[in-house]
C-alpha cells in the first residue's frame, strides 16, 4: 500500500514540478550588444547565476561585441554566440559559440534603427507606441520574445524588431 501511495504522489507531483521549472523561459531570436564597461569583460555563465564559462572582452578601441539571444529567463538571457566587430580591421569574428547566459545588466542596444516602429505588444498588428522612433534615443533592453525586443524608450515601454547593434552609427 505504501508503495502505491508513493507512486501516486510521484505521478501527481513530478509533472507539476517539471512544469514549474519550465515556466518563465521565453524563446527569442534577437541580436544585441554587450554594453558592460567592466575592463575584465562580461561574464558568460553556464546557467543563470551559475559558474563563469568565459568573459566577453572587447580588445579593440574601435569595436564592439554583438550577442545572439535565444531565450530569456527572468533577468538572464540565454545566448548561443558572440561576435566581435572590429572596425579597425574591418572584420567580424565569432569569439563565443555554445550555450551560455548573460545578465540583463550587461547587454543592450546602441539605439534603434532610425524610424523604427515601437509596438505596444509583441505583434506587428498591435497598436503603435511610436510609429517612427528617433534612432539615437536612449534604449533600455527589458526582454525578448520571438523576433521582438522589449524596450524602454522616451515614449514608454514597447516592443520592436529594429534595434541598432552598430555602436558607431545610428543605423539610419
Amino acid at each position: 500500500m505504501m508503495c502505491m501511495i508513493f507512486w501516486l504522489v510521484v505521478l501527481l507531483v513530478v509533472p507539476g514540478i517539471a512544469a514549474a521549472q519550465g515556466t518563465g523561459r521565453e524563446a527569442c531570436d534577437v541580436a544585441v550588444d554587450i554594453t558592460d564597461r567592466d575592463p575584465h569583460g562580461a561574464n558568460v555563465r553556464a546557467a543563470p547565476g551559475g559558474s563563469v564559462v568565459t568573459a566577453l572582452k572587447n580588445p579593440t578601441s574601435d569595436g564592439w561585441i554583438v550577442v545572439h539571444l535565444t531565450a530569456q529567463q527572468g533577468d538572464w538571457f540565454e545566448i548561443d554566440r558572440a561576435t566581435l566587430i572590429d572596425v579597425d580591421q574591418d572584420r567580424e569574428r565569432v569569439i563565443f559559440q555554445g550555450r551560455g547566459f548573460l545578465h540583463r545588466s550587461v547587454v543592450g542596444a546602441g539605439g534603434l534603427q532610425n524610424g523604427a516602429v515601437i509596438y505596444r505588444d509583441r505583434d506587428t498588428a498591435s497598436a503603435k507606441l511610436d510609429p517612427h522612433a528617433d534612432g539615437d534615443q536612449a534604449v533600455e533592453l527589458l526582454g525578448c520574445s520571438g523576433a521582438f525586443a522589449k524596450v524602454r524608450v522616451k515614449k514608454g515601454i514597447g516592443w520592436t524588431r529594429q534595434l541598432c547593434t552598430n555602436m558607431v552609427t545610428t543605423c539610419s
